[in-house]
């Protein structure tokens, strides 16, 4: 009809409850239930709250869920009630959400992330890790530049929690690399300062997170999907392009979102050459 009245309001959408492929994985439609903080955790682990939430939106319709993130090391510990993915203790929590999910034939991803420097050191009493001593203008706190030994601990933190996640019965697992990101952190020009193979190119700014796609791939191996949320734009002059996906992850997922939860004018900008 003229003008669009008596049109169904979903005929603009005629691909949204079409099956999708994604990876080893075919979801029964397109709606995604992304990542967000929930603060249901439990002295760091996932909790009964967690896996009747998630059921609930598996039992409305979502084709896909992914969860909130999963701390990947003990330096990050930026708000109370976070997953401790890093301890194994997770997995019997794991189980719980995924079974409950798994139940209405919905598939299920863990979203893995190290805060890095837009972190806070109030609950670890540990120092902040970060590429460079560049605190972030809203958090404030000056993080610890991380030697190449501790990046090492960092790509291992991840795989160990890829792990945790596939014994959990996950389906997958998605890299949170855009604001509050560690790898964020190593991409942008803005907080890395670094003069080693992690800084200075986009080819070494992006070392680290082409480590972390290869450990975590490994750990989870091929039979699941491998998820990366980089950012479109760093919003702010000067900004890398975010790096070309790897083949080797079974999904690669380039969404609008922001680099930083900094806004643009707060940054020094001279930073960013």
């Amino acid at each position: 009809m003229r003008g669009g009245r008596g049109r169904c309001p979903m005929s603009g959408f005629r691909h949204l409850f079409s099956p999708l492929r994604l990876g080893p994985l075919t979801l029964a439609n397109r709606i995604v239930f992304s990542a967000h903080l929930t603060n249901y955790a439990e002295d760091g682990l996932p909790s009964e709250q967690h896996a009747a939430y998630y059921a609930a939106r598996a039992a409305g319709g979502a084709g896909l869920i992914i969860t909130e993130e999963h701390s990947t090391h003990v330096t990050d510990w930026p708000y109370e009630k976070l997953i401790h993915g890093f301890s194994p203790r997770v997995v019997a929590g794991y189980r719980r959400i995924t079974e409950a999910v798994h139940a209405h034939g919905t598939p299920i991803l863990a979203q893995l992330n190290h805060n890095g420097g837009q972190a806070s050191s109030m609950y670890s009493r540990l120092p902040v890790w970060a590429p460079s001593p560049v605190p972030d203008p809203l958090f404030r706190e000056v993080p610890k530049e991380v030697t190449v030994a501790e990046i090492a601990e960092i790509v291992a933190g991840y795989a160990a929690v890829a792990a945790h996640c596939a014994e959990g019965g996950f389906d997958g697992v998605e890299l949170q690399c855009s604001h509050s990101s560690i790898v964020r952190g190593f991409l942008s020009p803005a907080t890395n300062l670094r003069t080693d193979a992690y800084g200075g190119p986009l080819e070494n700014r992006a070392r680290l997170l082409r480590e972390i796609v290869d450990a975590v791939r490994e750990a989870i191996g091929p039979g699941r999907v491998l998820g990366c949320g980089c950012a479109a734009t760093n919003s702010w002059t000067a900004a890398p392009p975010s790096p070309r996906p790897s083949r080797r992850p079974g999904w690669w997922r380039p969404p609008a979102r922001p680099t930083t939860s900094t806004p643009r004018s707060a940054w020094p900008l001279r930073r960013c050459t």
